[in-house]
């Protein structure tokens, strides 16, 4: 218990509160609960940090702390694990995101410059190497696949492939020559392939252009965070940003704040596709991921990583 605490705190990253979101209107928002899996009494979930459900409402999760993927029926039922704890295929040390990509699933290590293939039945298909570590991976319209890839800790490229693993195009997505490092990046698609790019260690949220060219930016908490030292030279915030973002049916984008947030892994922001921002709501607990599933649903993280819950979203 003690090991899944220490990770929770390095995910959520939860440290000083600044009072975020106090102008903005509130969203009067209902959430319903329709089902949980995990839970502290469990071991059904260990530390979960990525999630995506397929077509058939099957619910997948990479495990950092059980250095697996698992996958879980519609009722909620495990009705696969895959992966174990090493370097070599299959294997993981920190696997932290996945997404299912028509018949594919693909995740990604902490660490690892690459990306592991599996079908929906979660057995390993191939590796797909990359130009450095994955933050966040996401299908693009036509079937292409953007994935934010950290080169290093102040530059982020964004690289689109084809599901084969064929590069298709890249761009720098931070500045070189900007010594702040912008921490891990969390990315959504809208349907007309543009993407929106959140920035853990800045406050900042972002539209951009198939071809990286931004449409607009937005600093959603109202101040940037402090910095308290610095790694190898670059300076390092002490305040986390942005944790998730994710886009419903209607196309809004939801920003869950970070500790710079009043109520950090708490607070999320809805956005409208131009940019506008609409309002603010309280999660009932912290969470260190929002995600919506192509029904609509809501899900997030509870008792530091080791539950997800399933919302339906009603706005009055």
């Amino acid at each position: 218990m003690k090991h899944r605490l220490v990770f929770a705190l390095f995910v959520l990253s939860a440290a000083a509160v600044f009072a975020a979101g106090k102008d903005l209107p509130a969203v009067r928002v209902g959430l319903e609960e329709l089902a949980a899996i995990g839970g502290p009494e469990s071991d059904a979930l260990f530390l979960w940090t990525g999630i995506s459900v397929d077509r058939d409402g099957n619910v997948y999760f990479s495990d950092a702390l059980d250095c697996s993927l698992k996958k879980f029926g519609p009722d909620g039922a495990l009705l696969k694990r895959a992966g174990r704890k090493g370097r070599g295929p299959g294997e993981f040390d920190k696997p932290v995101g996945l997404a299912v990509v028509g018949e594919r699933v693909y995740a990604w290590d902490l660490y690892d410059r690459s990306v592991q293939v599996f079908d929906r039945d979660l057995d390993y298909r191939l590796t797909l190497p990359m130009p450095g570590s994955v933050d966040a991976l996401a299908v693009l319209p036509g079937g292409e696949i953007a994935a934010c890839v950290r080169a290093s800790l102040v530059l982020t490229k964004v690289l689109v492939f084809r599901p084969d693993g064929t590069p298709v195009r890249e761009f720098d997505l931070t500045d070189p020559n900007d010594e702040m490092a912008p921490g891990s990046i969390s990315l959504a698609v809208d349907p007309s392939g543009a993407a929106y790019y959140g920035y853990l260690f800045r406050n900042l949220v972002e539209k951009r252009s198939l071809d990286g060219e931004r449409i607009w930016s937005r600093e959603i908490l109202g101040a940037g965070p402090g910095v308290s030292g610095n790694v190898q030279g670059i300076p390092l915030p002490a305040e986390t940003c942005i944790l998730s973002l994710a886009r419903d049916g209607r196309g809004r984008l939801f920003v869950l704040g970070g500790s710079a947030a009043g109520r950090p892994g708490r607070d999320v922001f809805v956005l409208g596709p131009e940019g506008a921002v609409l309002g603010s709501f309280v999660l009932p607990e912290p969470s260190h991921s929002v995600y919506f599933d192509h029904r609509d649903f809501l899900y997030v993280s509870a008792d530091g990583g080791v539950t997800m819950k399933k919302y339906r979203v009603t706005f009055k």
